[in-house]
């Protein structure tokens, strides 16, 4: 489940605004960014070559982001006020127990199908740069964040299975809804982007919720 804290901040049509106050050049350099992150790794990418496969020049980039880790930071606020904030607020809404932990399997899809390249700059990267291990916590707040807001839903309306608290089942969501599961599922062993839906929803189902 991808960063999704902001999304119970952020009023509607917030992104739409931030984009229309954005300086122009900074959604085109990230996206250089994110390119050359995914071909080149983290480490292999300098400024120069973002400003070049940008079209901009060096000072530019400096000028709109100062480092690499500071466009690690932007894509990762365009993670957590993107296309996920309705599917979350949505999902959060449902009254239906099962609704909502399938919202939170879509979430989780849609989020890892959208920004894998990004989750493995982060990790990977992460291990070595003290910037971008930083970055790296701020997903896992981010994640954890949400999780725990759909676990104490589930509690308030006494919808999770005896012996579960709304903090045991956000771990339990924290390791089913994982970037790790989706790496072995999708990524190594080929399930499609529905599969790993499917077994998702039911496996959160199974897990937290009262037996009827």
């Amino acid at each position: 489940m991808g960063a999704v804290k902001s999304a119970v901040k952020t009023p509607e049509g917030a992104k739409s605004q931030r984009e229309k106050r954005e300086p122009p050049g900074r959604a085109a350099i990230a996206v250089a960014a994110r390119k050359l992150f995914v071909e080149r790794g983290y480490g292999g990418t300098t400024i120069e070559a973002i400003a070049q496969e940008a079209g901009y020049a060096a000072p530019t980039v400096y000028f709109h982001f100062g480092s690499k880790a500071a466009i690690v930071g932007y894509l990762i606020d365009e993670m957590e006020t993107g296309d996920i904030v309705p599917v979350f607020q949505e999902a959060m809404q449902q009254a239906n127990p099962l609704r909502m932990l399938e919202g939170t399997a879509h979430i989780a899809r849609i989020s890892c199908e959208k920004w894998w390249d990004v989750y493995q700059v982060v990790r990977s990267a992460g291990r070595a740069d003290a910037a971008l291990s930083k970055a790296s916590k701020k997903l896992d707040s981010g994640r954890l964040y949400g999780l725990r807001i759909c676990a104490e839903a589930l509690e308030r309306s006494g919808h999770l299975r005896t012996g579960l608290d709304a903090t045991r089942a956000t771990d339990i969501m924290w390791a089913l809804a994982s970037e790790d599961a989706y790496q072995r599922l999708v990524v190594e062993r080929g399930w499609t982007q529905d599969e790993f839906e499917a077994w998702l929803g039911n496996s959160l189902k199974r897990e937290l919720l009262r037996r009827r």
